[in-house]
């Protein structure tokens, strides 16, 4: 069963690559440019380049489940955001409806449902994945949403949890958000959707996906 991981040469989405194919997971990463498949294929990983902006339907050629983590990154302006964050993650639950896409997996952002609770300069990026996550709930597509909180680079513990204090720091280390989309993957879809407010924490990935 093949996964197409979108967004694979971002943060999260190498490191989706490095333990999905060191736990023996099929995927599929998505790469823009020819240049980024080199060091996803030595970890054992099919790459196809296609492109958010551009076409990628052939992506989606023998794909069971999708795994969407892109983002235009912090050094874009509020154009790229929407074209990326947004309308290109539009465009994949469109194309996962029509290919009848078993389980579709996003990564959006805490407090996504709040775009205005947040600095000024995130409002962009905050709309775009509310609009997204909007779009997903009410499509087809059956999928679980992830909403991490701020990322880190710190270890993965293997630990998250969803109840937090709301005033606190919210922090997420991007190796946990990954073992989080790989645990997803290996259960099957809530209908119509599960949606997880996720920061570090001490309850095992395994127990709260369970």
């Amino acid at each position: 069963m093949l996964t197409l991981v979108i967004g694979a040469n971002g943060k999260i989405g190498r490191r989706v690559c490095q333990q999905g194919s060191a736990s023996g997971m099929q995927l599929l990463a998505m790469v823009r440019n020819p240049e980024q498949a080199g060091d996803l294929e030595a970890l054992g990983v099919k790459t196809v380049v296609a492109d958010l902006e551009d076409e990628f339907a052939h992506a989606f050629d023998g794909v069971s489940k999708v795994v969407f983590t892109a983002g235009s990154g912090g050094h874009t302006g509020a154009d790229k955001t929407l074209m990326v964050d947004l309308y290109g993650a539009v465009r994949t639950i469109e194309e996962s409806q029509h290919r009848g896409i078993e389980h579709f997996v996003m990564v959006s952002a805490l407090d996504a449902d709040h775009p205005f609770a947040h600095f000024p300069k995130i409002a962009p990026y905050m709309l775009a994945k509310k609009a997204a996550d909007d779009y997903l709930r009410q499509s087809q597509v059956p999928f679980t949403l992830l909403r991490p909180g701020i990322l880190t680079d710190d270890p993965g513990s293997g630990k998250v949890s969803t109840s937090f204090a709301r005033d606190g720091v919210k922090k997420m280390s991007r190796e946990n958000v990954a073992a989080c989309i790989l645990a997803t993957l290996t259960r099957p879809p809530v209908t119509p959707g599960k949606v997880l407010d996720l920061v570090d924490g001490n309850q095992p990935i395994e127990e709260l996906l369970a």
